[in-house]
């Protein structure tokens, strides 16, 4: 959430990790399941977008004199990534067309079996 991949690479292709096992587990890609599980996704990124700036706010409190490696850059770089994946600029039905390609670029990606 706040920059780091994990093992450290420096770099995350997929937006989450959603493998194919996984999807399996709902059901498959068209299953019910999954939808819900898309629906989900969408429902709550819309209550985190109402809180964003709260959610913000606590980051940059925390950040301030942290050397976690995601705060290298500065509190203020993780706080405007932060802010910028939250996409406010966006309408609600913007804002779950969003999820939803970010849904559809993490199945089954690459690198999510690395």
């Amino acid at each position: 959430m706040l920059s780091n991949s994990p093992g450290s690479m420096g770099f995350e292709a997929a937006p989450f990790k959603l493998t194919n096992e996984y999807v399996d587990v709902m059901g498959g890609p068209t299953s019910a399941g999954y939808k819900q599980f898309k629906d989900l996704c969408k429902e709550a990124f819309q209550a985190l977008r109402k809180e964003a700036e709260r959610i913000i706010m606590l980051v940059d409190l925390m950040g301030r004199e942290n050397r976690m490696p995601c705060f290298s850059a500065g509190v203020q770089q993780a706080t405007n990534a932060l802010r910028s994946r939250f996409v406010l600029q966006m309408g609600k039905r913007e804002a779950e067309e969003w999820m939803d390609e970010l849904v559809a670029k993490s199945l089954g990606s690459y690198y999510t079996r690395l």
